[in-house]
């Protein structure tokens, strides 16, 4: 489905590279208020030599997800932005992308590295660049990029390894007003309970030692016993309070928006 407006593909994965060929999407993203399609290939793994070549070529950095990061800077900077995932050859999926989006232009990162790695990545790029429908932005990093690249990878890494702690203070929970509603309703249930309790135990006490006066219990009222009535009454009490909690605790959260 083609796109509206200025459309931006970004091929992207884990490499130093292709962090640098976000920050470029993104800066153009945001001057041409494009919106940028993040596009994740998972190509067929290669094995041997070539396998290596591209793994040295790419740099790629362990534990850093290129289409979060995208998504990230995207959010952060309002970019629209969408996420395609394709399976296969690399070139090939980048061009059918570009041209199923009818796309603008493709940024897309690439390695200084001579060499056969330099050469296979080189592949890449060139076949891109050859077979795409539209404008093809190679990124290639200079030593200031890579440094900044490298740098921003491993703050990327450290706040995935190790998000920041959540402070847990008890005061949050008891300073509230569902806290306390809570509270309420708990010691008004309590105190009736155990009235009941005291009462179940008088009577018994009374019956059991024969003495003259009329277990509480054993009243009849209405052709009903008070005993029984109570019973049902401290059970009703309770869905009451729990239906009442509900509503209360449902009615403060959309107030406090969620929170």
């Amino acid at each position: 489905m083609a796109i509206s407006g200025y459309g931006i593909l970004l091929p992207t994965d884990g490499s130093y590279p292709a962090i640098a060929a976000t920050v470029r999407a993104i800066e153009l993203a945001r001057d041409r208020k494009g919106k940028l399609i993040i596009l994740k290939v998972i190509g067929v793994e290669g094995a041997g030599m070539e396998k290596i070549a591209e793994d040295s070529a790419l740099m790629r950095t362990a534990g850093i997800d290129g289409v979060a990061y995208a998504q990230d800077m995207a959010k952060k900077n309002g970019i629209n932005f969408e996420v395609v995932y394709r399976e296969g050859a690399v070139v090939g999926e980048i061009v059918r992308t570009a041209t199923e989006k009818q796309v603008d232009i493709i940024v897309m990162g690439s390695s200084t590295i001579k060499g056969l790695p330099g050469l296979y990545l080189g592949s890449v790029s060139r076949g891109v660049i050859k077979e795409a429908p539209c404008d093809v932005v190679v990124v290639k990093l200079t030593e200031d990029e890579m440094n900044r690249a490298v740098q921003l990878a491993h703050e990327i890494a450290a706040a995935i390894k190790a998000p920041p702690p959540v402070k847990f203070d008890i005061s949050d929970i008891t300073k509230s007003n569902r806290f306390r509603t809570g509270a309420i309703l708990l010691a008004i249930y309590g105190a009736t309970y155990a009235i009941f309790i005291a009462l179940a135990v008088y009577s018994i006490n009374v019956r059991y030692h024969h003495q003259p006066q009329t277990p509480i219990f054993s009243i009849e009222t209405l052709n009903m016993n008070v005993g029984l009535v109570f019973g049902f009454a401290v059970i009703f009490l309770a869905i009451v309070m729990a239906v009442f909690f509900n509503w209360y605790a449902g009615r403060s959260e959309k107030k406090s928006g969620g929170n």
